[in-house]
């Protein structure tokens, strides 16, 4: 099943896009295993949570009325964050992913929400530390978030938001 995601993946997103998606998923496996959440489910939401980031915007909207997909003002003003909700629908819908924690994580990975679940945390943090690496924010940065999210996952989040310096 999980290769199946790839192979679909692989022809729905750019190179560069997959590759990130890799990252955050291997991210998001690390941290699993090491605060005891499934790691299943956090491979599965790591490597789908840009699944519908291979559409334009256009093309987003548009498939968030063919699905159903209801976008609030605030989404539509911030645009690159449709890709989230998508994200959920088009697990759903195209991936066969039935797993509402799964589908939650998908769902926040792009704005955190209150009362994160463990999985939401774990993969927005893993995406937050792909995203460091991969636009070079820098290596103190780096160094410093993903120090602390050995350590105390709550913690680092609560740093992403204080913005490191």
């Amino acid at each position: 099943m999980i290769d199946n995601y790839k192979d679909k993946l692989k022809s729905t997103l750019s190179e560069k896009r997959y590759k990130h998606s890799l990252g955050v998923c291997d991210e998001a496996v690390k941290l699993a295993e090491k605060y005891g959440a499934d790691t299943e489910k956090a491979y599965i939401a790591g490597i789908l949570h840009d699944c519908a980031k291979g559409y334009d915007t256009d093309e987003q909207i548009e498939l968030c009325q063919k699905y159903g997909v209801v976008l609030d003002d605030i989404t539509l003003a911030c645009k690159p964050v449709i890709h989230a909700p998508l994200g959920a629908k088009i697990a759903k819908t195209e991936y066969g992913v039935n797993d509402k924690d799964v589908l939650d994580a998908i769902m926040c990975h792009t704005v955190a929400k209150e009362n994160m679940s463990l999985l939401d945390k774990i993969i927005y943090m893993s995406l937050c530390v792909i995203l460091t690496e991969w636009r070079s924010l820098g290596k103190r940065r780096t160094k410093i978030l993903t120090g602390h999210l050995f350590l105390d996952l709550n913690k680092a989040l609560y740093l992403m938001h204080r913005k490191i310096k």
